[in-house]
């Protein structure tokens, strides 16, 4: 009697362990949260055809797979199938026998060394029904453990579903995965016990895995497609409205220099006008001094000729006076001596007019206030220009006012003048 142990995977049950799972799938129903159920398209396959075989019997086959873990949760990867051959009605029983056991452990050898039993297939005319007590029995005798399936089929619809022992009974699994990969061992598999000729050229069969795997690429490409040209529109549209935005700005920007460049034009033209003024103001009231200094200076001298005359008579009496004493300094033998002649004196009142012109020329500058009260629009460049009518007294103000900032002064504010 054959011995038949079975192994229950339990490698990688850690926490966190991620598990690389196939990528080409095709989910059927819903899966269970704690039982992930993969079972390759090959497999698939050939369990349909040998269960159309025999219509109106059962069949049965063994799966095989491998069995992992993650997150505590099984995932059964169904990766091959050996038939059953001694099974033709399994309501008289399904005789496991050790023959039976000696020539599946065979087949397992030949093909399939690195797999595990995973479970069993059964095709039953008439499926869907209850499952009788039977098969239950079987499952536990024959496949017992938590990562056993049994998979069953209806031979003419195909219509197929995966059963574990849950809770003392066979639970229907509510879905489970069917992926696609090159499964070579199942297909020399099938090649070998089909009549010579391989399974595609048998029935046509095509290359499954490949084709769906064409199909995705092209949805892939469709896809990227897609966001490329959404990509692209995004970034035109933001660049074409980052380009008005940026006119936009530049245009407000320009408009705002252009009306301050006009308003310190028109600044600029009021205190040159104003400049004007006030140097037509000084220059008229220079002249107008100048004329009245001229005027009292004329009136001076006039005044000094008219004293003249006076003077000449006093001279000549004088003169008549020496001429009449030297005959008698004569006589008593002193030297002859001529009278020396005195030097004519500027009169004190020809200084006078000079000395009153300088005082005018002083009293008709424009005077300086000595405070200033800030305007609207008012900086220190115009209240220089306005006060002084040159720009080199800003310095002076800032340091006497203690202004640090030469641009930053307030309406209203009184500023000392230098």
């Amino acid at each position: 009697m054959i011995e038949i142990v079975y192994k229950e995977n339990t490698k990688g049950m850690g926490q966190g362990r991620k598990l690389d799972l196939p990528k080409n799938v095709r989910q059927i129903g819903e899966p269970e949260e704690d039982r992930k159920i993969y079972i390759e398209d090959y497999v698939v396959t050939y369990l349909k055809k040998m269960a159309k075989e025999a219509a109106l019997d059962s069949r049965a086959a063994v799966l095989l797979g491998n069995t992992d873990h993650m997150e505590g949760v099984p995932y059964l990867f169904i990766k091959s199938a050996v038939a059953v051959n001694e099974l033709t009605d399994y309501s008289r029983g399904i005789p496991f026998t050790d023959e039976v056991w000696a020539e599946i452990y065979g087949t397992i050898k030949e093909y399939f060394a690195e797999q595990d039993i995973l479970g069993w297939f059964l095709s039953i005319p008439g499926y869907p029904m209850e499952l009788d007590s039977g098969l239950l029995k079987i499952h536990i005798n024959q496949f017992g453990g938590s990562d056993k399936v049994l998979m069953v089929a209806e031979p003419v619809d195909g219509e197929e579903d995966f059963y574990a022992y849950e809770n003392g009974r066979l639970a229907r699994q509510r879905g489970y995965y069917i992926f696609y990969e090159r499964n070579a061992a199942m297909q020399q598999y099938m090649v070998d016990t089909g009549t010579g000729e391989s399974i595609e050229e048998k029935d046509d069969f095509e290359d499954r895995a490949a084709r769906s795997f064409r199909t995705l690429v092209r949805e892939k490409k469709d896809v990227s497609g897609q966001k490329r040209v959404m990509t692209f529109l995004y970034t035109a549209s933001t660049f074409l409205v980052m380009v008005v935005l940026v006119i936009g700005i530049t245009l407000i920007n320009n408009y705002e220099k252009m009306e301050g460049l006009e308003l310190t034009l028109s600044e600029i033209s009021r205190t040159l006008d104003y400049q004007e003024e006030q140097m037509a103001a000084s220059t008229d009231s220079l002249t107008a001094a100048m004329e009245e200094e001229n005027a009292r200076f004329q009136e001076a001298e006039e005044g000094e000729k008219a004293a003249d005359p006076q003077d000449e008579e006093g001279e000549q009496i004088a003169q008549e006076t020496e001429e009449n004493q030297e005959p008698q300094h004569q006589e008593e033998g002193e030297e002859d001596q001529e009278p020396e002649a005195e030097e004519p004196q500027e009169p004190a009142e020809s200084q006078e007019p000079e000395e009153t012109a300088e005082i005018a020329l002083s009293q008709n500058v424009v005077s300086i206030p000595e405070s200033y009260t800030v305007q609207q629009g008012d900086t220190l460049l115009k209240i220089s220009r306005k006060i002084y009518g040159q720009d080199n007294k800003i310095d002076e103000i800032c340091s006497l006012n203690k202004i640090k900032d030469m641009n930053h002064i307030l309406v209203g504010q009184k500023l000392l003048l230098p």
